[in-house]
């Protein structure tokens, strides 16, 4: 298990990285200092589980256990933060922070050879593998995109199952339908078409599938979205977040 720590600065305030099984953990405490959000223990309650840890960190003070968070747990953070720096600062660590570690060869074991060697090369060595790596990920995706259609269509029943149309999550709320897609719209989770951001739909809050419905002698597609019970959830604590949810 790799638990390489890692310390950014953001406008002189530290944010400490933990790498645990190749992926990045986040402090709250440095996290919700810079958002201006108040007791750590408040904004960690209002968390799913599968989005935060406690990890032992060295401080000046010793070792201590810190409770932190993966990168969805990140967004989840930012959401509830009203400071207009909330948006810069969910920029800089996408833009710099994430870009940084896969550069530097963080999300990689700490004691592969293959990560010794690589980070012995020079920047230019590095540029190269970095693009390549890019470009195979593109090629990748490519051939996946051949057998998405039936892949797509497999993922949408089984995710399906247990998700709800938005009309019927609004009800479990006792609010109205066009009241919530204004909500979700208002908060940037929702797009103007009523259809969900793609990064949400990646968190896997919303599953979007076609459904054929009959016009005439024909049939035409419509975009459905469902809501997973992992959405469901989001959306309870986006409600309680904004008061709007006892």
């Amino acid at each position: 298990m790799n638990q390489l720590q890692r310390l950014f600065q953001y406008q002189g305030c530290n944010v400490r990285v933990v790498m645990l099984n190749g992926e990045p953990w986040f402090v709250l405490k440095d996290v919700c200092e810079i958002l201006e959000l108040g007791q750590v223990a408040g904004v960690k309650r209002r968390l799913s589980e599968d989005v935060i840890s406690n990890h032992p960190l060295q401080t000046a003070g010793g070792l201590q256990q810190m409770t932190v968070i993966n990168e969805d747990g990140l967004y989840d953070v930012v959401l509830e933060s009203r400071k207009p720096e909330a948006k810069a600062f969910r920029k800089w660590i996408t833009s710099e922070v994430l870009p940084t570690i896969r550069k530097t060869g963080s999300y990689f074991i700490e004691q592969s050879p293959m990560v010794q060697e690589y980070l012995s090369w020079d920047e230019e060595q590095r540029a190269i593998a970095y693009f390549k790596e890019k470009r195979e990920h593109r090629i990748a995706k490519e051939q996946l995109a051949i057998a998405a259609p039936k892949a797509e269509m497999f993922d949408v029943i089984a995710s399906s199952k247990n998700s709800q149309p938005i009309g019927s999550v609004a009800k479990s709320f006792n609010w109205g339908r066009n009241k919530m897609f204004k909500f979700l719209r208002n908060q940037k989770v929702l797009m103007k078409s009523n259809e969900p951001y793609q990064a949400y739909i990646e968190r896997g809050y919303f599953v979007v599938r076609q459904v054929p419905v009959a016009v005439g002698d024909g049939t035409i597609n419509r975009t459905q979205t469902l809501v997973t019970a992992k959405g469901i959830d989001f959306i309870g604590r986006l409600l309680k977040n904004n008061g709007l949810l006892a």
